[in-house]
């Protein structure tokens, strides 16, 4: 439970860290695990990812978020792809592994004339079941 407080007042800490040091309206992502969760999973069990968004005076209507996965030992690949609206203030996607590792995982906020805006990389830690 400690960790979980620690880990969301940490995410909380940086987002507005990265609002305050980021020019007016700033556009931005950033992903930590969903309320409640930490880190680290069992192989097998499922880790909810949250994206908060920061969108600034964005003008369009529609735009992309493009989730992007890094494996161990890989380079980073397509995961998921969202279309979210001019309002959007999160997205949000859940993954399971089947091996242990370190997987790694970053967001592309990018639409016409919009972007792209990266997201620093978040990794979700799997662990063999005991």
């Amino acid at each position: 439970m400690k960790k979980t407080v620690l880990s969301a007042a940490i995410a909380a800490l940086l987002a507005v860290t990265l609002a305050a040091c980021a020019p007016s309206g700033a556009k931005q992502i950033v992903l930590h695990p969903a309320s409640g969760e930490t880190d680290t999973q069992a192989v097998g069990e499922r880790s909810n990812i949250v994206g908060d968004l920061d969108l600034g005076d964005i003008k369009i209507e529609d735009f992309d978020v493009l989730i992007e996965e890094k494996a161990p030992g890989g380079d980073w690949t397509q995961f998921r792809k969202f279309v979210a609206h001019k309002g959007s203030t999160s997205i949000g996607f859940a993954l399971v592994k089947t091996e242990a590792g370190d997987y790694q995982y970053r967001a592309t906020l990018s639409g016409e004339d919009f972007g792209p805006y990266v997201s620093a990389p978040i990794t979700i830690h799997y662990k063999a079941k005991n």
